[in-house]
């Protein structure tokens, strides 16, 4: 079986049976995001303690790419902190436009290695990277949480 072969038969497996999918409770900070370009609607939900996310999940109608990619994300990124998620985020971009990668950046991936076809496809590249954007407004979003919490 070649790598090629795996990594569209994880994509599809990400596709069709996303982890961490569905909501959290009402105490869960969520954003949304989208993809107007594909349709994709994607909704985040998570719990953190400190900068640490502790519980991550997501909702959404979206396309393959975006749901596999989502998913993978969020099996990534339970347990890690903002800045090693504002790393995965960056890694991700790099990895997208084709930079080569050590093997321990790839380990970083996870799962998401599986995307690499995607850079070839620009048209695609958004569908896999709305979950890192979305992302990104959520951590400003968490950010802003835990100041008006010191203030209390």
């Amino acid at each position: 079986m070649s790598l090629e072969s795996i990594y569209s038969e994880l994509l599809l497996d990400h596709s069709k049976h996303p982890r961490n999918f569905g909501k959290l409770d009402e105490t869960a900070t969520s954003i949304e995001g989208a993809n107007p370009l594909c349709g994709d609607e994607i909704e985040i939900q998570v719990k953190r303690d400190g900068d640490k996310i502790t519980e991550i999940s997501f909702t959404g109608t979206s396309c393959a790419i975006c749901t596999a990619s989502t998913s993978m994300f969020c099996e990534n990124a339970e347990g890690k902190s903002f800045a090693e998620l504002d790393e995965l985020r960056e890694l991700f971009h790099r990895f997208l436009r084709g930079a080569e990668l050590t093997d321990e950046e790839r380990a970083k991936l996870g799962d998401a290695a599986a995307l690499s076809g995607v850079g070839k496809l620009p048209a695609r590249v958004k569908c896999a990277t709305l979950v890192y954007e979305t992302w990104d407004v959520l951590r400003k979003k968490l950010e802003e949480e835990a100041v008006g919490e010191m203030r209390k």
